[in-house]
């Protein structure tokens, strides 16, 4: 019920978004694509924690990590044919029929399964004091800024727009009372047992460095090209498609990973994976001038996002695994929160160094 309801959201989302002939209908559809596509991804990791053993969950849970990179593919490649050939409304209105079919198959596949015999209260003041931690310290460290279509500083930095400092002391009081809150609610939201084991906590410290350090190459590589290509139109094209070779080779070995994690537990993929993202990144390093062919690019790119991807699946079953039954719905969405937090925390890295080496 939960991923229909999901689902449900992101398409009236989809439908406003077409339809809007202002900025206030075009932003109300944008929030409910967001929040009904946000809400879908932990409940369906949650879902293949309930369907599926554990001695296959890794590799469902790395078919899933596939599709989903896949999409970063061919999501920006097809709206930008769109785009270039018909309006960009179509890339929503091309939305519905496929949603509305995926709709069905998901009720469809899931109608058998078992409902929970006691259903626990929501703590809906620990969900908000988290909510409002999260959007505060998301907004504080990324502003305006764009991540995956960077031409200059000034976007990376968010333009002019208005100072958010005092976002970060609303994050922090938010944050500290969610906690102080948690402590005391008989419904938390997450249950103290989930941080007792080691495999967890390990797992959450991976995906969020993996996430920080993926946002590293989705900016600095069209920032980079950008600077070096005399023809921005050729610019745009030639650093979307440098990019497909990361997402490519994380969609390829996110189910590679599941199938080693399977075979041989977590240690394994997640190992290689961290070393071959810090062997791409090194030699990107050494050897990134305006010079450089793409080529390589795409090869450095390739071997890093081949990197980034054999540790979706182990991260993320380390994470399932480790939670009580009725807690992998609140695992999974831990998953996706600690990545974008690393995704925020990279890129306000990432800008303020950059803008102090530019001064």
């Amino acid at each position: 019920r939960m991923f229909v309801i999901a689902y449900l959201v992101f398409i009236v989302g989809t439908i406003v978004i077409p339809l809007s002939h202002s900025l206030g209908p075009f932003l109300v559809g944008r929030v409910l694509t967001a929040l009904g596509g946000g809400a879908m991804v932990p409940v369906a990791l949650a879902v293949v924690g309930d369907v599926y053993p554990e001695r296959r969950r890794a590799r469902a849970l790395g078919t899933l990590g596939a599709i989903e990179t896949m999409g970063w593919v061919w999501g920006p490649l097809d709206g930008a044919m769109l785009v270039r050939f018909l309006t960009w409304q179509w890339q929503f209105w091309l939305n519905i029929p496929f949603a509305i079919g995926g709709l069905a198959a998901s009720w469809w596949a899931l109608s058998g399964q078992d409902r929970p015999a006691v259903r626990p209260r929501l703590d809906w003041v620990g969900a908000t004091l988290l909510t409002v931690a999260l959007v505060a310290l998301n907004v504080a460290l990324l502003g305006g800024a764009e991540i995956q279509s960077v031409n200059g500083l000034d976007e990376l930095t968010g333009g002019s727009g208005p100072d958010l400092w005092w976002l970060f002391p609303l994050a922090t009081a938010a944050g500290a009372l969610f906690v102080i809150q948690q402590s005391y609610s008989r419904h938390p939201i997450f249950d103290p047992r989930l941080f007792r084991g080691r495999n967890l906590v390990i797992a959450l410290i991976v995906n969020f460095v993996v996430g920080a350090a993926l946002v590293i190459a989705m900016v600095d590589v069209p920032l980079f090209v950008n600077s070096v290509e005399i023809d921005l139109e050729r610019a745009a094209v030639y650093a979307g498609w440098i990019l497909s070779a990361l997402t490519a080779a994380m969609a390829l070995t996110s189910y590679l990973g599941g199938r080693i994690t399977e075979r041989w537990w977590y240690r394994p993929p997640i190992l290689l994976g961290l070393a071959m993202s810090t062997a791409a990144y090194a030699w990107m390093g050494a050897t990134w001038t305006a010079d450089t062919s793409y080529p390589i690019f795409a090869l450095q790119l390739a071997l890093l996002g081949g990197g980034f991807g054999l540790t979706v699946a182990p991260t993320t079953s380390a994470v399932v695994d480790a939670a009580p039954a009725d807690q992998r719905g609140a695992a999974a969405s831990l998953v996706m929160v600690i990545r974008l937090m690393g995704l925020s925390v990279g890129l306000s890295a990432l800008t303020a160094w950059g803008l102090t080496r530019f001064n």
